[in-house]
């Protein structure tokens, strides 16, 4: 049987709406606006009947927002996954350390995330961007879809990054999009 993973680019962020990606005065791991805390609940009643065996949360503010808004009752059985990060080429795509966000975001585990999770767990100065090639996401890619693949669950939700999602897909999603890919399909 296929598996059905439902890619869901998060909601829309102060990132997406800035005219200076690279402003490091308010962009670093941006946080959703208004218009994405109302995007996210519009997608929450588009899944509200699909029960999920496996949730997967990129570990950037912008996801973990959209997925509390989404799912906020599936939290707990969340799994943070570095691995579906965006691609880190902006101010925005700089993660924060795991004790951080554990403070901002209580209910869920970072437990699996090393310290500098954003830049291959390779420690920089934090507000660093050290852009990733695209060929290190694309690596990135396959291995999320060798990862899906060992997994035993069919339905599965992936609350990712429109770069990320695009090398899947080959399309872009727009703020908190949803696109149903079947993993056999590659």
């Amino acid at each position: 049987m296929s598996k059905e993973i439902y890619l869901i680019r998060h909601a829309q962020s102060e990132a997406n709406v800035a005219l200076d990606l690279d402003n490091p005065t308010f962009y670093y791991d941006a946080k959703i606006t208004s218009i994405g805390k109302n995007q996210a609940l519009d997608a929450k009643l588009k899944l509200k009947d699909i029960n999920f065996d496996l949730m997967l949360c990129s570990p950037l503010t912008r996801t973990l927002q959209t997925f509390s808004l989404i799912f906020p009752d599936q939290i707990n059985n969340a799994i943070i996954l570095p691995l579906i990060r965006e691609h880190l080429d902006h101010s925005c795509d700089v993660g924060r350390q795991p004790v951080m966000l554990q403070k901002e975001f209580p209910h869920f585990n970072f437990n699996n995330l090393k310290e500098f999770w954003w830049n291959n767990d390779i420690p920089i100065n934090e507000k660093a961007i050290n852009r990733e090639a695209l060929e290190e996401l694309d690596k990135r890619v396959l291995n999320f879809k060798n990862w899906i693949e060992n997994r035993p669950e069919k339905k599965i939700a992936v609350v990712s990054h429109g770069t990320f999602i695009s090398r899947i897909t080959n399309y872009f999603l727009d703020n908190c999009e949803i696109k149903l890919w079947h993993s056999d399909n590659g």
